[in-house]
């Protein structure tokens, strides 16, 4: 009796695991949108002080401008971020 109860809890639970990964790969980790540098804050964290300082300006920093505006695409900047660790 003890084994089927754990046989029937075990495969309950693994239903639910599975379904849990199943809704997590549907959920997006990052937004595909452009930023401005306001909401790199939001974002990840950097101020527009830090980001102008630090960012802005480096060489390969992913950006696009967009009339007089300098804009910044999500998952570039995440990657180019974690490419970049110290």
């Amino acid at each position: 009796m003890t084994d089927l109860i754990e046989k029937g809890l075990a495969e309950l639970f693994a239903q639910a695991f599975q379904m849990g990964v199943e809704e997590g790969r549907k959920q997006p980790l990052i937004k595909h949108e452009m930023l401005t540098r306001k909401q790199l804050k939001e974002r990840f964290g950097i101020s527009p002080d830090s980001f102008d300082k630090y960012y802005r300006n480096i060489d390969g920093f992913p950006s696009y401008q967009e009339g007089g505006n300098q804009k910044y695409y999500e998952p570039a900047v995440h990657e180019w971020l974690m490419n970049h660790q110290q």
